[in-house]
């Protein structure tokens, strides 16, 4: 189907514009136009009445957001990390049955997003303690770690100087990535303190804090 297509089946479904879409997938959130080899072949059905595969002219993607994509985007394990936290984004206004039948449909769908939010939070707290280790452990070796200051400059949004444009250095002194895997234990974990010691100018240092050197 093509967009022009796709429009005027939603014109004609629904004049005013003003009804909420459902379809299979979850919420559409944002169209992408693209050619039609990127990421793969599309389909569409002919007006022979032919499922085709196709790779041709281009193609718009639409993206949904389902209850897990949903939590994870919503969700920080530094900030938003309790289940309270995503509980309070989910709205019900359901207009049928009784109170005990809207109750149990309510409770079903919390439950099953709690889940999702246990097994969002499972994945990104087991793979940030494994960093955690890992970033003492190279400290304890002898890496160094120094953020740009530019990360206090709220005029810059979104500011990438939280997790990148750092300066790290390895035992030997070799410039290792700046990126999450290196820069969040260090900035999020509570192992780490900032100093302003103009060691490099325009930069912070954070160093290991002394209670949670390994003996």
């Amino acid at each position: 189907m093509k967009t022009k297509e796709f429009i005027k089946m939603l014109q004609e479904a629904d004049p005013s514009g003003e009804s909420h879409i459902r379809m299979s997938g979850g919420i559409p959130v944002f169209a992408e136009l693209k050619a039609g080899y990127w990421d793969g072949p599309y389909s569409y059905i002919d007006e022979e009445g032919n499922y085709v595969y196709s790779t041709k002219g281009n193609k718009v993607d639409i993206y949904c957001r389902d209850i897990e994509s949903f939590i994870e985007i919503n969700f920080n394990l530094h900030d938003n990390n309790k289940w309270e936290d995503i509980e309070k984004l989910f709205k019900f206004e359901l207009g049928y049955g009784n109170d005990k039948i809207r109750k149990e449909r309510e409770d079903s769908i919390l439950k099953m997003a709690k889940e999702e939010w246990q097994d969002t939070f499972d994945i990104y707290n087991d793979m940030f303690q494994t960093n955690r280790k890992r970033a003492v452990e190279n400290t304890e070796k002898g890496w160094t770690w120094f953020q740009n200051k530019l990360v206090d400059d709220d005029s810059i949004k979104p500011n990438q100087h939280h997790y990148y444009t750092w300066l790290i250095y390895d035992e030997t002194g070799k410039e290792e990535f700046s990126n999450m895997l290196n820069t969040e234990p260090v900035y999020k974990s509570g192992d780490f303190e900032r100093l302003d010691n103009n060691k490099k100018p325009g930069y912070y240092e954070w160093i290991l804090k002394q209670n949670k050197k390994q003996k």
